[in-house]
């Protein structure tokens, strides 16, 4: 694999990532919420000395035990993947995102899927329609990250799948993303390339770009596919829509931050995978379809909320320090020059009140911020000089 490079034209342009990167290179929640964290963590970080491969061949000998086991009960054995999905009053969405798991070319899995309280009937047509799916089954709406978490716990198998409920996927989607994990031990997720549904030769979304001012970028979004992004590439992170993940590293890293409920939780595991020495991999020849914008409900300024505050926590909670003292004058600069064009550009509309609270709420949460910090800065098994190797130096 070379450098992922963006090609029109005849012309290779510059590597859309990070191109100092080849493989085969190095490396408002509740107290009680917190608690149970930070109590998580401790027991991660007295577990640091083990390497993840280690950790990894150890899982995979409890698996091969616990198959055995299952079948000298002449039980099921256990799958080699699970696929989480959550859902709220995605009853019309599912048939579409089921049946195409029903087709996977790869078929040692077994789905799960999380409500999050739906009220529209999907709980029955799964009963119904899908006995082979399992459920676990909330009573309200709890977010992405909350229902996402419960779904890992419950997963048996070495890797996890996470996907939105409104996407459709290629045949081979599963066992694409799996080949290329299982080729990459250094990697801890693969993503794939993410259409959009409607406009089936428009890509949604490639990996995760993130500068050194924490500025987050979808790679490929919106953009016509020419072939592009056709080469297999380590990037920074990996969109959660239809990811497949170790299980290991959610054992060595943890889970989804719930502090984010939704956004930006999925960019703050990739710094945390990237900090413990995981990788992440775009896998081209995994294909999904996404339908934009389908489970998207009414409260329009929700997201302007979450995004500004959540922007601010993974990136205060994972920059390493010595990149902060390094590039902090860039940085203020960079964080303040978007803060007032985005204030002055939409001043007299509702939105800028919500840009201006979410900024707020994040800071509002920096002791939250600060602890985790520290144990994951403690925990870190990586340089700074490579995390910034695999930063985008470009600031917006």
């Amino acid at each position: 694999m070379g450098i992922l490079r963006r090609r029109h034209h005849g012309q290779d342009t510059s590597a859309f990532l990070h191109p100092h990167v080849r493989p085969g290179d190095g490396h408002g929640c509740g107290i009680r919420c917190r608690q149970d964290r930070e109590k998580t963590l401790r027991c991660r970080m007295a577990q640091g000395s083990q390497h993840p491969l280690r950790q990894q061949a150890h899982r995979t000998a409890r698996k091969a035990v616990y198959s055995q086991r299952a079948k000298d009960k002449g039980g099921c054995t256990v799958p080699e993947v699970s696929v989480v999905i959550p859902n709220l009053n995605g009853g019309h969405l599912l048939p579409m995102c089921l049946d195409t798991l029903r087709k996977q070319t790869f078929r040692d899995f077994e789905v799960i899927v999380v409500d999050n309280g739906s009220r529209d009937g999907s709980l029955k047509l799964l009963r119904d329609t899908y006995p082979e799916v399992r459920i676990v089954s909330l009573d309200r709406n709890y977010g992405f990250a909350y229902p996402v978490n419960r779904g890992i716990e419950a997963s048996r198998g070495e890797y996890v799948c996470l996907l939105n409920n409104d996407i459709e996927l290629d045949t081979r989607w599963m066992e694409e993303l799996l080949s290329s994990l299982r080729n990459h031990p250094d990697a801890g997720s693969a993503g794939p390339k993410l259409m959009r549904w409607h406009e089936r030769e428009r890509i949604n979304v490639l990996a995760i770009r993130v500068n050194l001012d924490g500025h987050v970028e979808i790679v490929g979004a919106g953009e016509n596919d020419l072939g592009q992004y056709d080469e297999e590439q380590f990037v920074f992170g990996v969109n959660a829509g239809a990811s497949m993940y170790r299980k290991a590293m959610f054992d060595d890293i943890g889970l989804f931050d719930e502090v984010f409920f939704a956004s930006f939780e999925d960019v703050d595991l990739a710094f945390r995978a990237q900090l413990a020495g995981y990788k992440a991999l775009y896998v081209p020849r995994a294909v999904g379809y996404h339908m934009v914008g389908a489970t998207i409900k009414k409260r329009r300024y929700r997201p302007t909320y979450l995004n500004n505050r959540n922007s601010t926590l993974f990136f205060w909670k994972n920059m390493p320090g010595e990149l902060i003292r390094k590039n902090l004058p860039a940085i203020v600069g960079n964080r303040m020059g978007i803060f007032l064009k985005r204030i002055l550009k939409n001043f007299w509309k509702l939105r800028t009140f919500h840009y201006l609270r979410g900024t707020a709420a994040g800071y509002m949460c920096m002791p939250h911020i600060l602890r985790e910090r520290r144990q994951i800065q403690e925990a870190c098994r990586v340089t700074p000089e490579y995390i910034e190797s695999i930063l985008d130096r470009d600031f917006v």
